[in-house]
């Protein structure tokens, strides 16, 4: 297996992305998004409990504004 890493944001990267997904699908090519920083900070937070609890919007919005 190979990993290839694609810039996203830059012109020819989002080329050959565009290219590579006409084969999503086949057994040869397999994508895998992973999750960035600010993501996986979330994930962390949430695993460790760090999380407003609501009962509805009101609730949150209230929450948030306090």
């Amino acid at each position: 297996m190979t990993t290839v890493t694609i810039n996203e944001k830059s012109s020819k990267g989002k080329m050959l992305l565009e290219i590579l997904r006409k084969f999503e699908g086949e057994e040869f090519i397999n994508f895998q998004k992973k999750p960035n920083a600010e993501t996986n900070r979330a994930i962390r937070d949430v695993k460790k409990g760090k999380v407003i609890e609501c009962e509805n919007v009101e609730d949150l919005m209230k929450k948030l504004n306090s």
